[in-house]
């Protein structure tokens, strides 16, 4: 009897490495990265948008929702009401994206990607970056947001 309860121990062992294979390297995944890259970099051109246009920094999702991210991301309002993904309003940024290259803008905070320690965020330059979630703890608690 013991020898089958082995065999069924790793038979299991077997499937639960098989799915974190899979989930790591299955095109499903890639695509949810490539997803929220995408919309984190939509709002960050958003903030820089609507500067351009009112001459202040976006305080809220309906700032946002008067650019053109509205049409880009019609679904934006439910996705930062829940805080799947954060902006972090800031109220003194620089005009030019380059001269805020350490700046958080936005942050994709819940879901099966942020939960496993690292997190996908926009920075001030326009660049997203999949980095450790206790990188973004450190910088939003330096103020480098």
């Amino acid at each position: 009897m013991t020898g089958s309860w082995k065999s069924i121990a790793a038979m299991i062992a077997g499937g639960v490495v098989l799915a974190i294979v899979m989930l790591f390297f299955s095109g499903t995944t890639q695509i949810a990265h490539e997803s929220l890259q995408y919309q984190l970099n939509a709002i960050g051109q958003s903030i820089y948008e609507y500067h351009t246009v009112t001459g202040r920094w976006p305080s809220g999702i309906d700032d946002l929702e008067r650019t053109s991210l509205g049409a880009r991301l019609r679904y934006l309002r439910p996705v930062l009401e829940n805080h799947s993904i954060i902006v972090v309003w800031h109220d003194t940024l620089r005009p030019h994206p380059a001269e805020n290259a350490g700046v958080i803008l936005a942050y994709h905070n819940r879901g099966l990607l942020a939960e496993m320690g690292r997190q996908w965020v926009c920075w001030g330059d326009l660049r997203t970056e999949y980095i450790s979630s206790r990188r973004l703890k450190a910088s939003l608690n330096a103020g480098a947001h």
